[in-house]
C-alpha cells in the first residue's frame, strides 16, 4: 500500500511539473482592421484559462498583441478599439477636443494633395502617404510609455514577453522590434507602404512587417521555443496557385497582394494550433466594424477551444492573472514631463515649437497640457510629419517628451475643382509652400478656371506663436463669374445678361477664442465691377451697363466649423457673426440696353449677418437645421439690376452661388432651411432640403429710380433632392432643384465640388 501510494505521488508530481513547464506562444498576423479579430481570440483565451507566456505580432497583429504585452486586458483592448478615439486615430483625425478652429484654412475644392520635401540643396522629396498619422503616433506614444517604463526598455520584461515584426526594404529583410521604444516600435511594425509613413528605428526606416514575414511562427520559435504555438492568421488569402476563375475580381487587390508575404499554416507544425476567424466581407481598411471583426476572431477561438484544452493542459489562474496585472500597473510612474526635446529642427524653429508646447520656462508639464499643446502645433501642415515619443528619464524619475522630424521645407501641390453639366465645370490648381523662422509662414496659391468662374487667389498666413497667439495674413483674391455662359440640363432656362469681376487687396487679423471660436479682423480696398443688360435676351450687337464700385471693405466676425464635409455635411457645426462696413464710390455707365445716363454716386453702409447650421444623428438618417439673417443699410444703386447685384443673398443649396436668384436678395431678411440625408447602401445616399426665405423689404423701380418697398408679406420656397456617391475625390450628384424665382425647375449632374470663394458685399 505505502509503495501504491508513493508511485501515485510521483506520478502526480511529474503531471504537475510537466503541466507547470508548459509555455504558450501566441503568433498574430497583420491584415489591418482584420487584425482586430485578434482582441476575440484574447477574450476567449483569457475566458478559458488558457495561458499566455509569450506574443509575437506582425502589423495589426503587433499592435494588439502589444497593447495585451502592455498590461491591458482583452476587454480594456475591446473598449478601446471599438472606441470613437481608435476609429479618429486610425482615420488620421484629430479629437474634436483639440481642434483649433482658428488655424484651420478655409476649404478649397481639392480631390488629392501631393506633398513635396525641399531641402537646402533645393531638391525635393515626394512623401509617399495616403493616411494621416499624427493622432495614432500621439495615442501610441501616450499609452505605451508607462509600460515601457516599468519594462525599463526592453520587450521581454513587459506584462507579457513580446516582439514586434518590421521590415526593412533597402535590404529586404525581416527584423525583430525587441527594445527601445514600445510605442514607436507598435507603430513601425504597421506601416504599410503608401498608407502610412515608415519609422525610424536605430537609424533606420523601418516598414510594416507583414512584408516579409506576415505570420512569425518562425521567429516564435526561434527566440522563444514554446511547447505550444498558437497562430491567428487574418491577412487576405494568399494563393498558392493562379486562381483561375476569380483572378479579374482580384485585380484591384494586387497591390496588397505584391507587398504583402504569404502566411503558411503549415509553419506552425501539427502539434500546435492554427486559427483563421471568417472575415469574408471585411476588408482592411474597415475600422468602422470593430464589433463584428472582434466577435469574428472570438467565434474562431471558441471552435477550436475544445482541442486546446484538452493538448494545453496547464490552466492560468483568473485571479492570480488580474493580480498581476494590477502590480504591473501598480509600478507604472504617472505621465509627468520635465523635458522636451527637439530633433532635426534650428534654433529659431526650436523656439517656436516651445512656445506652441508652452515650454519656455522652467516648470513640469502634465499629459493633459502636452497632448493638447501637441495637437494645436500639428494642426499646422507645415508639422505633418513630425514624430512624438515619450521615454522615462531615470536620472529625474519624469518622462521626457520628444518630438523628432526629417525636416525640409513642404510644397503642397493640390487639383481639384468639378465636373458639371450648365457650363459650371472648373478645374482648381493650388500650391502651398510653408517655411518655419520664427514665425510660421505659410504661402497659398490657388486659381480656378472654367466658362462660368475664374478666379486667382495669393495669400500669405504669418502665423506667430504667444500666450496669445494671432496670424496676421496679407491676401489677394480676383473672382470673375460670366452669367452668359450658363446652359442648363433636362430644362430650359433663360440666361442672365451679367458678367462680374472684383478685385480684393487686404489683410486678416485672427485669434483664438477658447480654441474653438475665430475672431478675424478684415480690411481690404475692394473694386467690384458688374456688367448687365437691361432686357430679356442678349444680342450680340448689344452692349452692357457698367456699373463699378471701388472702396474700402472692412469686418469683424466671430466664426466656427467643425462640419464633416466641404459640400454635404452630416455632423457637425458652423456659425458665424459679422458685422461688415463698405464706403466707396460707385461709377455708372450706360449700355445700349439702358436709357440711363453716365453718374458718379459715393455709398457708405453697414452691414450685419448671422449664420448658424448644425447636424443630428437620428436613428435613420442625419438632419440639419440652417438659419441665416441679414441687415444692411445699403442705399440704392444706380438702376434695380445693379442695386440687387450688391444686395445680401440668401444661398440656400450647394449651387445657388452660380445662380442670379432676385427673389433671395434682399436687404433684410431672414432664412431658414431643413436638410435630410439617409444612407442607401455603401458609400450612396439621398439628400433633400427645404428652404424658407423671408424678405422684410424689397428693392422696386418707379420712374427709372431705386427705393425700398414697403414691409412685403412675401416670402419664398426653394428645394433639392439629390443622390449623392462619395468617392475618394470628391461627391457624385443627381440633383433635381426648385427655386419660388423665375427659372423654377432644373436638373444638375456634378462630379466633385463645386465651390466659389465668396463674394465681398453680398
Amino acid at each position: 500500500m505505502p509503495r501504491i501510494f508513493v508511485v501515485i505521488v510521483a506520478l502526480l508530481l511529474l503531471n504537475l511539473h510537466l503541466s507547470s513547464a508548459q509555455k504558450v506562444g501566441l503568433v498574430f498576423s497583420g491584415g489591418g482592421a482584420k487584425g482586430l479579430a485578434h482582441v476575440g481570440v484574447l477574450k476567449a483565451l483569457e475566458e478559458n484559462n488558457i495561458p499566455i507566456d509569450y506574443i509575437i505580432g506582425t502589423s495589426m497583429g503587433g499592435i494588439i498583441g502589444g497593447m495585451y504585452a502592455a498590461g491591458y486586458s482583452p476587454q480594456e483592448i475591446d473598449s478601446i478599439t471599438t472606441s470613437k478615439e481608435f476609429l479618429q486615430w486610425v482615420n488620421g483625425e484629430i479629437p474634436d477636443e483639440y481642434k483649433v478652429y482658428y488655424l484651420e484654412p478655409d476649404p478649397v475644392p481639392k480631390w488629392l494633395e501631393v506633398s513635396l520635401g525641399v531641402d537646402s540643396t533645393l531638391e525635393t522629396q515626394f512623401n509617399p502617404k495616403l493616411a494621416n498619422d499624427l493622432a495614432l503616433n500621439f495615442a501610441l506614444a501616450e499609452n505605451m510609455a508607462a509600460p515601457n517604463q516599468v519594462a525599463n526598455a526592453d520587450f521581454d520584461k513587459l506584462f507579457i514577453p513580446f516582439k514586434a515584426i518590421g521590415a526593412e526594404v533597402f535590404t529586404q529583410r525581416s527584423v525583430m522590434l525587441d527594445s527601445g521604444n514600445l510605442g514607436a516600435s507598435m507603430r513601425a511594425t504597421m506601416s504599410v507602404p503608401f498608407v502610412y509613413r515608415p519609422i525610424r528605428i536605430n537609424g533606420q526606416y523601418i516598414f510594416d512587417g507583414g512584408i516579409y514575414n506576415n505570420f512569425p511562427v518562425e521567429p516564435m520559435k526561434k527566440v522563444y521555443n514554446p511547447d505550444k504555438i498558437i497562430g491567428v492568421n487574418v491577412a487576405s488569402k494568399i494563393y498558392a496557385t493562379y486562381p483561375e476563375g476569380i483572378d479579374q475580381k482580384l485585380v484591384s487587390s494586387s497591390l496588397l497582394y505584391m507587398m504583402m508575404d504569404k502566411a503558411d499554416p503549415s509553419s506552425l507544425g501539427e502539434d500546435n494550433f492554427y486559427i483563421e476567424p471568417n472575415l469574408e466581407g471585411f476588408s482592411g481598411f474597415k475600422f468602422k466594424e470593430a464589433r463584428s471583426i472582434i466577435d469574428s476572431g472570438y467565434v474562431a477561438a471558441m471552435e477550436l477551444m475544445p482541442k486546446m484544452r484538452e493538448e494545453i493542459e496547464r490552466r492560468a489562474d483568473p485571479e492570480r492573472l488580474r493580480q498581476r496585472r494590477s502590480d504591473f500597473k501598480a509600478l507604472q510612474k504617472p505621465l509627468i514631463f520635465s523635458d522636451i526635446k527637439l530633433q532635426g529642427f534650428n534654433s529659431k524653429q526650436q523656439a517656436y515649437i516651445r512656445k506652441v508646447l508652452g515650454r519656455e520656462v522652467s516648470s513640469e508639464l502634465s499629459i493633459d497640457d502636452i497632448r493638447a499643446n501637441y495637437y494645436k502645433l500639428v494642426e499646422q501642415p507645415y508639422f505633418s510629419d513630425l514624430f512624438p515619443a515619450i521615454t522615462f528619464n531615470n536620472e529625474t524619475q519624469k518622462y521626457d517628451f520628444s518630438i523628432s522630424s526629417d525636416k525640409n521645407e513642404k510644397i503642397r501641390l493640390q487639383l481639384g475643382g468639378n465636373i458639371a453639366t450648365g457650363s459650371l465645370s472648373n478645374i482648381y490648381i493650388g500650391g502651398k509652400l510653408d517655411h518655419l523662422r520664427n514665425w510660421l509662414f505659410s504661402h497659398n496659391v490657388g486659381g480656378r478656371i472654367g466658362e462660368f468662374y475664374k478666379s486667382f487667389l495669393y495669400s500669405v498666413k504669418i502665423s506667430v506663436p504667444s500666450k496669445s497667439p494671432f496670424f496676421v495674413e496679407p491676401f489677394f483674391i480676383y473672382n470673375n463669374w460670366n452669367y452668359l455662359g450658363i446652359s442648363s440640363f433636362l430644362t430650359d432656362i433663360s440666361v442672365n445678361d451679367i458678367i462680374q469681376y472684383d478685385r480684393n487687396y487686404g489683410f486678416n487679423f485672427a485669434f483664438p477664442v477658447k480654441q474653438k471660436m475665430k475672431f478675424n479682423l478684415k480690411a481690404s480696398i475692394l473694386d467690384k465691377r458688374n456688367r448687365y443688360g437691361n432686357s430679356e435676351g442678349f444680342l450680340s450687337t448689344d452692349t452692357l451697363d457698367k456699373d463699378y464700385f471701388s472702396g474700402l471693405h472692412s469686418g469683424l466676425s466671430l466664426r466656427f466649423n467643425n462640419l464633416n464635409d466641404r459640400v454635404f455635411p452630416i455632423r457637425g457645426k458652423k456659425f458665424n457673426v459679422e458685422l461688415s462696413h463698405n464706403l466707396g464710390t460707385e461709377k455708372y455707365e450706360p449700355g445700349s440696353t439702358s436709357d440711363l445716363t453716365k453718374s458718379e454716386k459715393s455709398h457708405n453702409w453697414l452691414q450685419l449677418s448671422a449664420y448658424y447650421e448644425k447636424y443630428w444623428g437620428l436613428p435613420k438618417g442625419d438632419l440639419g437645421l440652417v438659419v441665416n439673417m441679414k441687415a444692411s443699410s445699403i442705399s440704392a444703386f444706380k438702376n434695380l439690376n445693379g442695386t440687387l447685384l450688391n444686395t445680401p443673398a440668401y444661398h440656400p443649396t450647394f449651387e445657388s452661388t452660380s445662380l442670379y436668384l432676385t427673389n433671395f436678395r434682399s436687404p433684410l431678411f431672414l432664412a431658414t432651411g431643413i436638410k435630410y440625408q439617409i444612407d442607401i447602401f455603401r458609400n450612396f445616399a439621398f439628400r433633400a432640403e427645404a428652404h424658407a426665405f423671408k424678405p422684410f423689404y424689397k428693392w422696386i423701380e418707379e420712374d427709372s429710380e431705386v427705393k425700398l418697398g414697403n414691409l412685403t408679406p412675401n416670402y419664398h420656397l426653394s428645394g433639392m433632392g439629390s443622390f449623392i456617391y462619395s468617392t475618394p475625390v470628391g461627391p457624385v450628384s443627381l440633383s433635381a432643384h426648385y427655386y419660388d424665382d423665375e427659372n423654377p425647375f432644373f436638373v444638375l449632374l456634378n462630379i466633385g465640388f463645386l465651390m466659389f470663394n465668396p463674394k465681398p458685399l453680398e
